[in-house]
């Protein structure tokens, strides 16, 4: 049975609005508070601000198409590769990244932390590849189809996703606790599968930013094991779970 606080990650990701940060008993630094207004100015169509509104319509600029998409949603590789190639992608990615880094996303409520800080991370998974054209959102989607009702969590889902089980396992450590000891025990169950602490290469992955000294992907350093630190406490793993809801079945 899947723990209901993990559920509230999965179902809940997809739909956060990043119109918090911090709360009312937390300063917001002033990093924090331009990183939000860099946020709302990439929503505003700069021809339209610069010229007038023509006709009294509001055109959608590449940003608020970005922003109104889950990157984590299951696609084609073709309908990945279309998302990632969005022109602000880029600099979505980036602020979003400054704002993990500035530690921008606060509050009392951990799951709704959680699931800001998996929505602004989640730019840095959503482009990963293990291929040239090949992208582990589509891999990950396309083996939960094919595992089917009944399966070996290891054998026919972990094994198969390869290197983007550990890049997802780095995407994921910005979730809740639990999310942390979930991934935790996938992983020591599945150990024997060889690579299994190799995440995809950074190569393959065109956004990737140095966030509280982790990569989702392998930036060339040591990967044999990372170690994540959440709340405070030192733990070593992160949960296979979080927006792509079809992961689900992985708990069940």
């Amino acid at each position: 049975m899947v723990r209901a606080e993990l559920l509230l990650v999965l179902l809940g990701a997809s739909q956060v609005a990043l119109q918090h940060i911090g709360t009312s008993l937390r300063y917001v630094s002033d990093e924090c508070e331009q990183l939000k207004r860099d946020l709302d100015a990439m929503s505003i169509n700069g021809d339209q601000l610069k010229n007038g509104i023509v006709g009294g319509q509001v055109v959608e600029s590449a940003c608020t198409k970005l922003r109104s998409l889950n990157v984590l949603d299951f696609r084609s590789d073709d309908g990945q590769a279309a998302l990632c190639g969005n022109t602000c992608y880029n600099a979505t990615a980036a602020t979003y990244a400054a704002m993990l880094n500035y530690d921008c996303f606060q509050g009392d409520d951990e799951f709704e932390v959680a699931n800001q800080r998996l929505y602004a991370a989640s730019f840095q998974f959503g482009c990963q590849r293990y291929d040239s054209d090949k992208y582990c959102v589509t891999l990950i989607g396309e083996t939960m189809d094919a595992a089917g009702g009944s399966y070996s969590l290891c054998d026919d889902v972990v094994k198969e996703l390869e290197c983007c089980f550990e890049s997802y396992r780095r995407y994921m450590s910005f979730g809740t606790n639990q999310t942390v000891t979930e991934m935790n025990y996938i992983k020591n169950k599945c150990s024997s599968i060889s690579g299994i602490s190799t995440p995809c290469s950074c190569g393959y992955n065109t956004y990737a930013a140095n966030i509280s000294n982790i990569y989702v992907c392998n930036a060339g350093t040591s990967h044999t094991e990372v170690q994540i630190f959440r709340c405070g406490q030192r733990t070593g793993g992160v949960v296979l779970g979080g927006v792509l809801g079809v992961l689900l079945l992985l708990f069940g």
